[in-house]
Order: C-alpha cells, then structure tokens, then sequence
C-alpha cells in the first residue's frame, strides 16, 4: 500500500475533469489553496479562498 495522500485540491481537480469542467487559471489558484488546507488550516484556507479570484 502506497503512503502518497490525496490532497483536497487534486481531488476536486480530478473530479472537475471527469465532469468535463473546463480549466481556468482561477482553478489552479484554488486547487494550489486546497493542498495546502493541512499546513494553514481551515480558517486560514478559508481566506485564501476568498481572495484568490479577485
């Protein structure tokens, strides 16, 4: 068994793709924001969220 983690941003990625979701330059801020959801934690994240796309 493999120790590689699923991160959060990836995730949601993966399933934007399979959904045929298009691509943006907003999506990677996002996807980069949510991977890095263990090391800020949630409030932090949060407010990375908020201004990623502005």
């Amino acid at each position: 068994m493999s120790n590689r983690q699923l991160k959060l941003g990836d995730a949601i990625a993966w399933l934007a793709k399979l959904l045929h979701i298009p691509h943006c330059a907003s999506c990677e801020r996002r996807r980069v924001i949510l991977n890095e959801i263990q090391t800020a934690g949630v409030k932090e994240t949060l407010r990375r969220l908020k201004d990623c796309c502005n």
